[in-house]
Order: C-alpha cells, then structure tokens, then sequence
C-alpha cells in the first residue's frame, strides 16, 4: 500500500536494486518510530498512522535485494529457472552475435615495483557451429593504477587488445572445436560429456595433446566451459537448459540475489568456485542470456617441479592476470557474417 507520509517516502526513496546500508535501514526505521511520536490529530488518526508506517516499512524491508518471494534466491534455484527460461527461447540462427567488452586486469612487477595494468576492448564476434565464425576489434584501451617503469612498460602489456578482424577468437581452451550437435540435452549427459571431453582434449585446438590437471582444474574447466557456451555458443533452447543444468549441479555455488552489471544492467548473479578464485555469473532472469562473467584469480602458485635442466623462472611472473571480466553487451541471432539482430 503506498504511504502518503512524505517523511517516510523520503526515508524509503534511497532504496534500490543494491544492498542496503545499514544507514539506509536506519533512517527507515527512524521514520517509522517518528510518526509514533504525539502529534495534534485524535487517537484515532495517529494509531492508524503508526500501523501504515509499521506495514510500509516491513513492506519496504521484505522488498529489499534477497527477500524477493516471487524470485528464487538460493543459486540452485536461481540456475534452475534460468534453465526454465533458456528452454523456452526461439530456435538460432544461423550464427550467434554478440558484443563483448572484454576487460583485463594484470599484476605487473619490475624488481621491487608493482603496478596493475587494466586493457580494455569491445569486440563483435559471429558464430556458428564448432565456434566456427568472425571476430571484429577496434583498438582497445589501456590505463594503469601508477606511471609504469620503463622496464614495465618493455613487458609489451598491451598485445591483447590491438585491432583483430578475422577468425572467431576463442582461445586455447578445451572446447575449441566442439560440434554443438554433440552437446546433449540432457543436464547430466552434459556434465559428462564437457567432462570427458576437458579430459581427452578431444575439442581442444591440440587434438594431439593429453593434457594432465592440477586437483580442481577440471572442475573450474566445465563451469567456465558451460559459460562460455551459453554465452558465445550457437545452441539450441533444451541445449542452453542443459548447461545451466550443469551450473546447477556444481558444488561450493552461491548466490548473490540481485545485482547490477557494470553496464548498469539489473539481473540475478551466482558465484562458482574456480581453482582457488572465483567464477562470477550475471543472468538476465527473463531471457536466461549471460549478462556478465568476472573471475578473480589467485596468485599464481610456483612450479612445483621442473625437469631435469630447466632453469626455475623468475617468481612470482613479471606478469600474471589478476582478474577479468566479460560484458555482454548485446547478444541474438544473425542469418550472416555481418549481419547484426
């Protein structure tokens, strides 16, 4: 029921789609003790008032971020009905497009000096099947925390965000030539199949390679798999039900309720453990697309072993990438390289 007490709508006016401070919560409850206090109306009147402002202020308290009853809120409920949602979505195209802005967050050193580098670049990226497609990337941007020391500035930091037109550029992860007809519908099936798969190297660029994982790389390696095919890949409705099936299943996943991506976009966010960091998911709760991705990464651990003749390199890296975050800005379906929903 709207309150017409303007000292209370103004108390209630800061709250917003992020958590509240407890300043925030003190001032509405400060409101609602106010209207308590006599005033020249009758008995009536002011126990009326102290009810409205009572029932407004729960009402205001149970609407805040994580007390939304009509929203799962736990992050097995909030991947489940993102699954709903994605299985309901209109057949593709003939390629998936979308808008990335890619953000690359590094840690550099130089002898006793330490700085962190963040690149920057917004790219437009078509796919069709097996990440099959075209990627196209204005010249990124570049900016660090401190002026960089000439050494630093030797380590050639900013490669990854030059111009690119070619290629759709995925990477070197393990699913780089995955047939997405082979992605079954089925949640379990999937979790299987992107398992064996990361396992065998059996999509990944080096198909003579049989990679060997550190404990818990493989299991970061299906969910930032499973992400990147919701998001990037070209897939049917009961195939993006599937995957967020898999998020689902991952053990150690947590919610974060209502959040904002860095685009200023609402959505409902989950966080994933990732070999000793942490993947974390925004998701656009009516159309189940992947909003936003970030990772923060740990430092990197020293080799524990090296062969026979190998030099230890210098530790920890001059180098290493501290965090980075996906935005996806706009995402649909094309019928052609080029062509733009």
């Amino acid at each position: 029921m709207p309150t017409t007490d303007t000292d209370l709508r103004d108390a209630l006016s800061p709250i917003r789609e992020l958590e509240p401070t407890d300043e925030e919560i003190r001032r509405v409850i400060a409101a609602a003790q106010e209207l308590r206090a006599p005033r020249r109306r009758r008995r009536p009147a002011r126990a009326v008032a102290v009810v409205a402002a009572t029932a407004a202020v729960v009402g205001a308290l149970a609407a805040l971020p994580g007390r939304d009853a009509t929203r799962p809120q736990d992050a097995h409920g909030i991947l489940q009905a993102a699954a709903a949602v994605a299985g309901n979505q209109p057949a593709p195209g003939a390629y998936r497009y979308t808008r990335v802005r890619d953000v690359f967050v590094y840690d550099v050193r130089a002898g006793a000096d330490r700085r962190r580098a963040t690149e920057e670049q917004t790219s437009e990226n078509w796919t069709s099947d097996a990440f099959a497609g075209r990627t196209i990337a204005g010249q990124g941007t570049e900016r660090w925390d401190a002026p960089p020391t000439a050494a630093m500035l030797r380590y050639g930091t900013g490669a990854v965000v030059k111009p690119y037109d070619g290629k759709f550029r995925y990477g070197d992860g393990p699913l780089a030539r995955v047939p997405f007809a082979a992605i079954p519908d089925d949640a379990a099936a999937a979790g299987r199949l992107l398992e064996d798969a990361i396992r065998d190297g059996r999509w990944a660029l080096d198909r003579d390679a049989h990679p060997r994982f550190a404990p818990g790389v493989v299991e970061s390696a299906i969910s930032h798999s499973a992400v990147t095919l919701l998001a990037l890949g070209n897939l049917s409705g009961p195939q993006r039900q599937a995957l967020f099936g898999v998020l689902s299943a991952r053990p150690g996943a947590r919610s974060l309720g209502d959040v904002t991506d860095v685009a200023g976009r609402r959505g409902v966010g989950v966080a994933l453990p990732d070999s000793g960091g942490e993947l974390r998911v925004i998701i656009d709760p009516e159309t189940s697309d992947i909003l936003q991705s970030s990772e923060t990464l740990p430092p990197p651990a020293p080799p524990s072993r090296l062969p026979a003749g190998v030099r230890r390199p210098p530790w920890p890296p001059p180098v290493s990438l501290a965090e980075r975050t996906e935005v996806f800005l706009s995402t649909g379906s094309a019928a052609a390289l080029g062509e733009r929903p």
